[in-house]
């Protein structure tokens, strides 16, 4: 997996998946939001490989990455980037956040702007995501 980057304020976190967006522009580009577990005091932003068989229309994480990104941090959500369209999720993006109960932060090449989806029931910190979605 790719190396981390940690943030200390939630700006930091949007640059950064930004970033990793504007650095793919063929391919879905995908990865992980945490918070620090042991300080509590720190963003982590980390890419993981897009594994999907269609990658310029849809993302996949490895089970494994997930779970090993699980192991060591507090997940707040998954990104990943739309290289058509705006922010807004798609009714597959909205399906998966359900299924994963996992908010998606949806960066649009287009429009150059983050969207935050919010299943209905969330295995996250509400609090920490609620952070980032106040600067939005």
């Amino acid at each position: 997996m790719s190396e981390i980057i940690i943030e200390t304020a939630p700006q930091g976190v949007f640059k950064t998946i930004k970033k990793i967006a504007e650095g793919n522009l063929r391919n879905e580009v995908c990865g992980f939001v945490g918070f620090d577990k042991v300080k509590r005091e720190h963003f982590v932003v980390k890419e993981a490989p897009n594994v999907a068989e269609d990658p310029t229309s849809f993302f996949l994480i490895s089970p494994l990455d997930y779970l090993l990104f699980k192991e060591e941090y507090h997940l707040v959500g998954l990104f990943h980037s739309h290289l058509v369209g705006d922010e807004q999720p798609s009714e597959f993006d909205k399906k998966m956040a359900e299924n994963c109960c996992n908010p998606f932060l949806i960066y649009s090449l287009n429009t150059q702007k983050i969207n935050i989806y919010e299943p209905q029931n969330m295995e996250c910190d509400v609090n920490i995501l609620h952070r980032l979605k106040a600067i939005l």
